[in-house]
């Protein structure tokens, strides 16, 4: 933030708020027009260098991020029906208390937004900040393109390949987690976070060369490679443990038997069989849900990455001069974009641009 902002900061009072996420909000009055409110709240918020995650006729959100470049609180700025500026701050994560930063915050964007009111309304800028905004928002400088570039020409989507890829991957993890549990000390939840983070992106990359983008699909896919893979763990485990020791006539279900007698120690604590039981079922779920939030991220932006950007830039333009999709798909169909398969895909890259969007505000 600019030196002279953060003096602006210093000289407002902080006022505390306990709660698990805890928030501030605060409300005043200006003189400005109607139609450059939301104008000049944007210029607020790109000079405190708070960006923009959300935006529309009445409302602005932002995000704030610390000395580490981690969004760590929320502000929402809303034009209310009566007249009044609602400004409200809320801390992403659970402290319990902000110690008056939240506060500290909101007065700040409402000393910056009345200081640059006054300045603004001397020069002129509020009339220039409004029609920049209407232009934006009009598209009026965008040029409707004579022609589109072609689909590209993409291989159908192979299950089997992805499901080989899959198994691939499930026991080659099995393995060398069996491998390390074994002659190394397990640190649980590191492993599972490595897991969860190598699974993801590897199988990413098999839907990728695949091109099997069947998120429900992909969901059962990916449940079975972490069960597979928790399976191998244990039988490479059994088969180096008894071939280490030279046990013979152990097998393996009754390895399994003996180890759930004998429970889950952390250090001189015994959880017993409870507790082993729980923790195998951490190696599952938490691997999971690592490598689900990876793999819909990458699938997200591969769908997107395979509509060429003129083609998006003009099926948004279409939605946003409010036509039907029907319509849509009649304008795109005319400038080559004939198969409704091709057409599907262009609407389903902007329904993931909106899930990037919404995301940014969560």
């Amino acid at each position: 933030m600019n030196a002279k902002y953060e003096n602006l900061q210093s000289t407002i009072k902080r006022k505390y708020s306990f709660k698990y996420k805890p928030e501030f909000k605060e409300t005043f009055k200006t003189d400005i027009k109607n139609n450059q409110i939301i104008p000049l709240i944007i210029e607020v918020f790109e000079k405190l260098e708070w960006p923009i995650v959300y935006s529309n006729k009445t409302t602005i959100e932002a995000k704030r991020k610390n000395d580490w470049n981690k969004l760590t609180e929320k502000i929402t700025v809303t034009k209310n029906a009566s007249g009044r500026i609602e400004v409200h701050s809320k801390t992403l994560q659970g402290n319990f208390i902000d110690f008056g930063n939240n506060s500290k915050r909101t007065g700040l964007f409402i000393a910056l937004f009345k200081k640059l009111a006054t300045e603004y309304q001397q020069t002129g800028k509020l009339d220039e900040l409004k029609t920049k905004l209407e232009n934006e928002n009009s598209w009026a400088d965008y040029k409707i393109p004579s022609e589109l570039p072609k689909p590209k020409v993409t291989s159908p989507p192979n299950l089997m390949l992805t499901l080989l890829g899959g198994m691939i991957i499930a026991i080659l993890f099995g393995v060398i987690v069996a491998f390390l549990t074994v002659h190394f000390t397990y640190f649980i939840g590191v492993y599972e976070l490595g897991l969860g983070l190598g699974i993801g992106y590897l199988f990413s990359q098999v839907l990728k060369s695949t091109n099997y983008l069947d998120f429900s699909i992909t969901n059962i896919i990916l449940g079975a490679i972490v069960v597979v893979m928790f399976i191998t763990n244990q039988f490479t485990q059994y088969q180096i443990i008894i071939s280490e020791n030279n046990f013979t006539g152990l097998g393996f279900f009754e390895f399994i038997r003996l180890r759930i007698e004998n429970g889950l120690s952390i250090k001189s604590l015994n959880t017993g069989w409870i507790g082993l039981i729980l923790s195998y079922i951490f190696q599952m779920v938490f691997p999971f849900l690592i490598a689900i939030s990876q793999i819909y991220i990458s699938s997200s932006k591969t769908i997107i990455e395979k509509i060429p950007k003129k083609v998006l830039e003009y099926a948004i333009y279409l939605f946003e001069m409010e036509k039907s999709e029907s319509e849509v798909r009649a304008l795109l169909a005319e400038k080559g974009w004939s198969k409704k398969s091709d057409q599907d895909d262009v609407i389903l890259a902007i329904l993931e641009i909106s899930g990037f969007n919404q995301m940014r505000r969560e």
